[in-house]
């Protein structure tokens, strides 16, 4: 599983062979706006000497924090990641290291093993346009987005199904990802501690400037 994390991250995505990926399950119940949502989903992550899928379970308080847990189809976890609009957490079960720095692409590069802009998953997360100065996206006719290009040529793809069903597509010149999104249900209002991240006994924190 360190190969999981070498190779990628989710790079933002996150970034993907064409593969499809099928998804089932019963119709998703929606949260009242605003609210706590758990989301599920699954992604394919392949570089030039590796493939990987991974479940991704993600708590999202909106505009607030979002809280992903991935973990091999199996069962084995790989790392947990709190991000907040100020900084990001994460712990990486493979090596049995906790990181936390600001929210810059520097500090996920533990992670990707690439300098991915966290804003990007942090908009997807939330199903928001990433549309900045370095990245140009396209929208559908519901102002949704469609496709993103920006540096390094990074793409951007979406792929809608009936929500909150998506699929997400990201690439580079080094990685690839497809990233499915699932089904989502509220998150309970007694799981607010979901959105706090200490650092696991035993591990090495190291601080990312």
């Amino acid at each position: 599983m360190k190969k999981i994390l070498k190779t990628l991250f989710l790079t933002w995505a996150t970034m993907s062979a064409l593969i499809i990926i099928s998804a089932c399950g019963s119709k998703p119940t929606q949260g009242t706006p605003g609210s706590a949502l758990l989301i599920e989903s699954k992604a394919q992550l392949k570089s030039k000497d590796d493939t990987n899928n991974v479940k991704i379970e993600i708590a999202l308080s909106p505009n607030r924090a979002i809280r992903m847990e991935v973990s091999a189809l199996l069962g084995y976890q790989v790392a947990t990641v709190l991000m907040t609009p100020q900084g990001i957490q994460y712990a990486l079960h493979t090596t049995k290291t906790y990181y936390q720095g600001p929210f810059n692409s520097k500090t996920v590069y533990p992670i990707f093993k690439q300098h991915i802009d966290p804003r990007i998953l942090w908009k997807v997360i939330h199903g928001q346009n990433p549309q900045a100065s370095n990245l140009n996206c396209q929208t559908d006719t519901n102002q949704r987005p469609t496709f993103c290009k920006g540096l390094n040529n990074l793409e951007v793809k979406w792929t809608y199904e009936d929500a909150p069903r998506k699929k997400i597509e990201l690439k580079n010149n080094q990685f690839e990802m497809v990233w499915l999104f699932k089904d989502q249900s509220p998150l309970a209002a007694s799981q607010a501690e979901t959105f706090v991240l200490k650092k696991p006994d035993g591990y090495k924190e190291i601080i990312v400037k």
